[in-house]
């Protein structure tokens, strides 16, 4: 049986997994209440991607939700890379990578999606289950959807689909997209167990040997998250036993890791794919929908909050009237060359992997002397905070080229600005400020550094100037110095994208 909605929604959320359920929160906080519909019938239980990476968890606390996250998981500063015999043979640290979150902040994707759930639950927003989306067509009033639940069909209009719903996803397919890329030799194992080798606190482990590896990072309750290679003649289905998995699990370390309490496994193959287009104008992929990476990084479940995020603002703005529809050409643009970016540094970390394997092969690996600087930049980039829209139609500058943070890189203090609008930090004099507040009203916050305490050279304006920040805390322009003809570039590449006098609260 059919019906049409009486009700349409503006915008609708297909999937509850961390792309979509962050996605909702941010469209909420701008003021935009989302249709969010699930094909399974209530929320998993399974642990699947845990570690939150610093750069993510500035984001969570620009959307106001980093508390419970802080508190319900385990913060990991350090990764130690073994070889045979538990011998450490490298070390990474997230110290002093000029973030406020210098960690990690691992805990199960269950618990991840029931903060935001309930978060969104707390606003009145609540996620259809049972769901099932069975086509996405285009119409002249937007898209038309049909969805069944409970062996009724409903048949309504939306102005925008976000596509979350994993790699399988209807929103992709409707496109006539596809994932494209590489998926990696070998067959893996992903499980949530306890085992009984003494370990540092706040440290993940990475243990190498002639015939694989195994991952193990830290969750809540004295948990530990489990990846390992599965020996090459191991085609079967079904799942080892706790006693399997635990022989493979030494073999692999070399050592008795005296695994117990075998919660959650599964088995995996590790990708290296993307979707050519991310969006077609009304349809937006997001996380699993839109991208796939190898876990040995972490990446995949950052990247989805990221997507979110890009969005979320940008979506809000368009459907406010505050925004102009091209905006959201700059979705797919921005988070397809990022999302490549992350694909990129997630094979890095897998062939690194692959590489030490190889090496032990042959005896214990031996690494040159570390450098500090490239160092860090690998944990920079490890950690997210090295992502840059620069490129962009929503990026400009009126300025030379100065050393600091670039038009397109993110604020380094951008949980310090409140707000779900654009700020023009001022450093020292400025002209057509008052033009810029009467102008963009509702939209944009002029600040004064000075009076804020930001640091000018930190800003990537040393000598003076002004710079835009988005409302994800990226630098969308830099005038400087900050005269009248840079100033009147400001306010022009606002408007490129804004709608002057429409009043959206900041």
């Amino acid at each position: 049986m059919q019906s049409e909605s009486a009700a349409e929604p503006t915008v609708l959320i297909v999937g509850s997994g961390p792309a979509g359920l962050f996605a909702a929160c941010e469209l909420v906080r701008h003021g935009v209440t989302p249709r969010i519909v699930e094909s399974r019938l209530e929320p998993h239980h399974e642990t699947r991607g845990t570690a939150l990476q610093p750069a993510v968890l500035e984001l969570i606390d620009r959307g106001g939700l980093i508390e419970p996250f802080l508190d319900a998981s385990v913060h990991i500063k350090r990764v130690h890379v073994l070889g045979p015999g538990l011998q450490q043979l490298a070390e990474m640290t997230l110290a002093n990578i000029g973030c406020k979150y210098e960690h990690q902040c691992s805990l199960p994707q269950w618990h991840t999606e029931a903060i935001l759930r309930e978060h969104l639950e707390s606003c009145g927003v609540r996620i259809e289950y049972g769901t099932q989306v069975k086509a996405i067509e285009d119409d002249p009033a937007g898209l038309r959807v049909t969805v069944e639940a409970g062996g009724r069909e409903e048949v309504f209009t939306t102005s925008y689909v976000l596509g979350a719903g994993g790699a399988h996803s209807i929103t992709r397919h409707s496109m006539h997209e596809h994932l494209a890329g590489d998926t990696y030799g070998g067959r893996y194992i992903v499980a949530d167990m306890k085992h009984r080798l003494p370990y540092q606190p706040e440290c993940g482990r990475v243990i190498v040997g002639a015939e694989g590896f195994v991952l193990v990072s830290p969750l809540p309750d004295e948990r530990w998250l489990i990846f390992v290679n599965r020996d090459e003649a191991d085609t079967r289905s079904e799942l080892p036993s706790a006693a399997e998995l635990s022989e493979l699990l030494n073999r692999r370390a070399g050592v008795d890791l005296g695994m117990h309490d075998l919660r959650w496994a599964s088995y995996f193959n590790m990708h290296m794919r993307a979707a050519e287009r991310l969006s077609d104008g009304r349809r937006f992929l997001l996380g699993d929908a839109a991208h796939l990476s190898s876990p040995m990084g972490g990446e995949g479940i950052n990247a989805a909050f990221m997507d979110a995020a890009d969005i979320a603002w940008k979506l809000a703005l368009v459907v406010h009237g505050s925004g102009k529809p091209a905006l959201l050409d700059s979705y797919a643009a921005e988070r397809g060359a990022a999302d490549h970016h992350v694909l990129e540094v997630s094979n890095e970390i897998h062939n690194a992997v692959m590489e030490l394997i190889a090496m032990c092969r042959d005896g214990m690996p031996t690494l040159p002397p570390a450098d500090p600087v490239k160092g860090m930049a690998i944990v920079r980039r490890r950690s997210m905070l090295d992502v840059s829209y620069a490129g962009s139609a929503l990026v400009g500058e009126a300025s030379a080229a100065v050393e600091g943070p670039a038009p397109g890189e993110r604020f380094p203090v951008r949980h310090r600005l409140s707000g779900t609008g654009h700020h023009v930090i001022v450093f020292g004099e400025a002209p057509r400020l008052d033009h810029l507040r009467a102008r963009w009203n509702g939209l944009v916050s002029v600040v004064d550094a000075s009076s804020e305490g930001f640091d000018a050279s930190a800003a990537g304006v040393p000598n003076g100037g002004a710079i835009l920040v988005r409302p994800d805390g990226f630098i969308g322009f830099r005038a400087a110095p900050a005269d009248e003809a840079t100033m009147a570039a400001l306010d022009a590449h606002l408007a490129s994208y804004l709608v002057p006098g429409s009043h959206q609260a900041v």
